[in-house]
């Protein structure tokens, strides 16, 4: 019976540091999604701004004549998959939701392929189908800057322009609140009028814009710096994402250990009053036999 108890004790202890710990991470993740979420914030309004610059000029037949609202069916040329992962674990079932997401989307066209944002991401799909990664950005580790978005924007542009794919979708993670978020998949190329959010009645009346010095340099200058503010927006809303489900994920654990901790400290208390009665039942037995 001794044994037992000090097993018990042995347990509570260890359950006791992995609290500590588990309540530690959520302090710091919920410190994270704040500077996440400011990032996240900041950025929205200047790609906001750009998809309504770009929607009131992506009917006119001017924006149809660009390269990049060439919808190429004709040609039969593999999708781009730009897939956000995270780049470490504990953060409850956010890559794994993005995984089936992804592998819906691979599914449907078997012949995708991958540019992986992530570890996690990457990990997985390696270890599945290698031979149809064409480029990874790795251990980020949340930290997002203009040359990481740029390189990737680049990246997937000069694909696109090659004619090497056909087109490219994104598949990241949609914040919506502190204790909500789910994957989403957004169209990046070629780029769609109703992608930039145009209401139906003004998708009916399309205006043909006069553009100076040219069309074709206001898009050359327009178009490149929205889709890289795409790619920005993507990696802010998924690293917060991020956050908001390791603080979530640590939260519930910790609260698993205060029930654990709580089940294996009554069942200590039981022990030891079994033991204590054992005890005080052998003095009294032993204080009859003399007795007698």
């Amino acid at each position: 019976m001794a044994k037992g108890i000090k097993e018990l004790r042995l347990r509570i202890r260890s359950i006791k540091g992995t609290k500590k710990i588990t309540r530690a991470m959520e302090m710091v993740s919920a410190a994270k999604l704040r500077r996440a979420q400011q990032e996240m914030n900041a950025a929205r309004p200047f790609t906001r701004k750009l998809q309504v610059l770009l929607g009131r000029l992506a009917l006119s037949p001017t924006a149809q004549e660009h390269p990049l609202f060439e919808v190429r069916t004709e040609e039969k040329l593999p999708a781009l998959l730009l897939f956000v992962t995270s780049d470490r674990g504990l953060c409850g079932g956010f890559n794994a939701n993005l995984a089936k997401a992804a592998e819906r989307y691979l599914r449907d066209k078997p012949d995708a392929q991958l540019y992986c944002v992530g570890r996690k991401g990457y990990e997985y799909f390696r270890k599945r189908i290698p031979e149809r990664i064409v480029g990874h950005s790795l251990d980020l580790n949340t930290k997002l800057d203009g040359e990481t978005a740029d390189g990737i924007g680049n990246f997937l542009l000069a694909r696109f322009n090659d004619r090497a794919v056909g087109e490219v979708d994104i598949i990241s993670g949609e914040f919506v609140s502190a204790s909500t978020n789910r994957p989403r998949r957004q169209r990046y190329l070629p780029l769609e009028a109703k992608a930039f959010g145009l209401s139906d009645e003004e998708a009916a009346k399309p205006i043909d814009y006069l553009l100076e010095p040219s069309p074709e340099r206001v898009f050359d200058a327009l178009l490149p710096t929205y889709l890289r503010s795409v790619i920005y927006l993507a990696l802010a809303e998924s690293f917060t994402c991020e956050h908001s489900s390791r603080m979530l994920a640590m939260n519930a654990a910790t609260k698993n250990c205060d029930e654990l901790g709580d089940s294996l400290t009554l069942q200590m208390n039981k022990a030891r009053q079994a033991a204590i009665t054992t005890e005080i039942i052998e003095i009294v037995s032993g204080a009859a036999a003399l007795e007698g």
